[in-house]
């Protein structure tokens, strides 16, 4: 541990003396040793305790915002702009759910009128840490997966700003992802709802808790290269104008699961599936997608990998009396399987989808295991056998977003 400390702090002096000189210099310099020396802190606290809580985390997992944004506030300052470094802890209100905090909204808009608006009327810069903010009685929280976008929506919305821009290593939201297919592009705009599906499905650009604050407040959202700042990005809006493309990207889960769940014939299953759902929400997974057949009295659930087991012990704990007398049938579990989504507003009500997406994937001779398609006709989910997803990703991308018939 104390040889990864000493690399961690080289790393930073090392960095620090490339940027700042003199007064600024040591400055800087003071802030960040003294962040590192709470985090060498808390790690032997840690390590001499064997575990730690949520609540003892969200202690220690910001203290890289911490350093990065002093560091960002001091550079800005040597620019010459006025700046100023805030702790998200001054502004950002959430509940005490660490680890995986939520806004508190009202209390966020107070403390941003208190603290960052007179500081915008001063002409400086507000510089805040990411990641993170506080209970009402000052606990640091977290803002789990995409806590640092999100933490830019929730000032944005809490400011009632007119767009959000949030900088990443990416030219936008793409067709397709471009490893996968190299003659994806960048879409010029799209809704809200799309950008929460695309990130639901696979897509890495932005989470989809952080779409929310502002989709709630209308306020559109920018995702921009920080390496190619003259690229226009891409547009998160409330709509866009209908296109000549009902399809507007794909995308892909690679590691999923289908877990089937069967009932006996004379069982009344509706019951039995009510309480699996109440289950899941409990257990707070995200279920990809799932099908029914009334006439096999069975549910399938479409799940990511990483949560099957959990899925698979929660539905043995719960219905343990339904398993051991054949109410129910033994769980099936189909792995290795990846889910694609075929996404677009434009989908709705538009005719011949289905029929085109399905004789794409007949043509490259692969088997379908599941489908469903979303009430809001937004997206078209269907499983597939892993080792093929990116031919069928690459077939349905040139199918409908490469090729000028759509």
């Amino acid at each position: 541990m104390d040889e990864g400390f000493r690399s961690l702090r080289d790393r930073h002096e090392h960095v620090l003396k490339e940027m700042f000189k003199g007064a600024a210099l040591k400055s800087v310099s003071g802030e960040v040793h003294s962040v590192l020396q709470r985090l060498t802190e808390f790690c032997s606290a840690l390590s001499l305790l064997g575990s730690a809580t949520p609540q003892v985390m969200d202690m220690v997992l910001p203290l890289g915002e911490h350093m990065s944004a002093r560091i960002f506030a001091a550079c800005l300052q040597e620019l010459g702009a006025k700046s100023a470094f805030i702790d998200s802890a001054q502004v950002i209100a959430t509940d005490d759910k660490f680890g995986d905090a939520s806004p508190d909204m009202e209390a966020t808009r107070r403390h941003c009128r208190e603290v960052l608006i007179p500081l915008l009327e001063a002409e400086k810069i507000p510089v805040v840490m990411g990641y993170s903010g506080a209970t009402s009685s000052g606990q640091v929280t977290t803002l789990g997966r995409g806590g640092s976008d999100y933490s830019g929506t929730i000032l944005g919305a809490a400011m009632d700003a007119h767009e959000v821009w949030i900088w990443t290593d990416v030219d936008g939201v793409l067709t397709a992802d471009p490893r996968v297919c190299p003659d994806a592009v960048t879409l010029p705009e799209i809704t809200f709802a799309e950008a929460i599906e695309l990130s639901y499905y696979g897509a890495k650009v932005i989470h989809r808790k952080a779409i929310w604050p502002t989709m709630e407040r209308g306020i559109p959202v920018w995702i921009k290269n920080s390496f190619k700042a003259e690229v226009p990005g891409t547009k998160i809006v409330e709509s866009v104008p209908a296109s000549n493309r009902p399809v507007k990207a794909v995308t892909a889960v690679t590691r999923a699961s289908l877990v089937t769940v069967t009932t006996r014939r004379d069982v009344h299953f509706a019951e039995i599936f009510g309480r699996l759902f109440l289950r899941l929400g409990h257990e707070h997974v995200d279920v990809l997608f799932s099908t029914q057949s009334s006439s096999e009295d069975s549910l399938g659930l479409v799940l990511r990998e990483a949560d099957t087991e959990r899925v698979v012990q929660a539905i043995q704990r719960l219905f343990r009396t339904e398993l051991k007398h054949g109410v129910l049938n033994p769980v099936s579990v189909h792995r290795d399987i990846a889910v694609i989504a075929v996404l677009g507003s434009g989908m709705k009500g538009y005719c011949g989808i289905l029929g085109r997406l399905f004789s794409v994937v007949a043509r490259n001779n692969v088997s379908v295991i599941a489908v469903a398609q979303g009430a809001s006709e937004l997206n078209i989910c269907f499983a597939v056998t892993n080792s093929r997803v990116d031919d069928v990703v690459r077939a349905v991308h040139q199918e409908f977003l490469t090729t000028p018939r759509a």
